[in-house]
Formats: C-alpha cells, sequence, structure tokens
C-alpha cells in the first residue's frame, strides 16, 4: 500500500525548525558580539599570557610554561617565541629556536620537537622519540 505524504506538515515542521534556529543563531551571534570575538570556550577558560608570566625564566622554562598553559595543540617557533616576548621574556625568534633545538637534541627538558619548527610537551607525545635535525634529516627548525 503506497504512504502519503503529508506535504504542508512537512513544510509547517520544518519552518518552525527554522524560526528555532535563526532564534539560535541570533542569541550566539549577540554573545560573539559582546565577546569580540566569534569563540566560546567550553569549559575551563585558558590562562591568559600576563606582562609578566615568564620574568625572571630562561627560554626553555617559559617555553614549557606557556606550552602548558596553552595546551595542545604543538606550537610553531614564531608563537612561542611571541609569547614569551609578551610574557615579559625578551628573545629572540632566533634565539628561541637555537635553545629548543639544542635541548631537543641533548634530550633536556620536557618541549620536544614534533615537526618542523613545531613543539610540543613530552607528556602530550608518550613514547615518541626526540626529533632532531641529524635524526630526521631536515635542516632548519
Amino acid at each position: 500500500m503506497p504512504e502519503t505524504i503529508d506535504y504542508k506538515a512537512v513544510i509547517e515542521d520544518l519552518k518552525a525548525r527554522k524560526t528555532k534556529l535563526e532564534q539560535i543563531i541570533a542569541a550566539l551571534e549577540d554573545i560573539a558580539g559582546e565577546l569580540g570575538e566569534a569563540k566560546v570556550w567550553i569549559g575551563a577558560a585558558p590562562k591568559t599570557i600576563q606582562a609578566d608570566t615568564f620574568v625572571g625564566m630562561n627560554i626553555a622554562e617559559a617555553a614549557s610554561k606557556y606550552l602548558h598553559i596553552s595546551g595542545r595543540p604543538a606550537k610553531n617557533t614564531e608563537g612561542i617565541s611571541e609569547a614569551l616576548n609578551r610574557g615579559g621574556l625578551n628573545c629572540s625568534l632566533q634565539s628561541v629556536s637555537a635553545i629548543l633545538r639544542r635541548n631537543n637534541n641533548n634530550g633536556e627538558g620536557d618541549v620536544i620537537r614534533v615537526g618542523r619548527g613545531l613543539w610540543g610537551l613530552q607528556e602530550w607525545y608518550p613514547g615518541r622519540p626526540r626529533r632532531s635535525n641529524r635524526q630526521s634529516g631536515e635542516e632548519g627548525e
């Protein structure tokens, strides 16, 4: 026996859902506008980098603290350098790159190289060996 479809009922149902979706979208746009951005953090809000977050630390300590604060995914050298400077540690991109590469190659600290110019915490990649330029055959950071 063939089924019949009540298209008027389907259309009314879709219109009701459309109205609800438009209300949800408007509410989310209001929230995003109030925050000044289109991102809303779910769960614990991320810690922010203050002007003195890394004062008194060396590059390796500060990079580790930054990665702990920011969380996954791995960060690139430029992002780490920018964050360290924003947090009160006056350092160059070249210094950050050199220190992170040296420590990684020597097996020091908890910051490891996870890709070309990408750094993460050892605890994020359990069992992953440290990668060095000599081991991977890559040049640069």
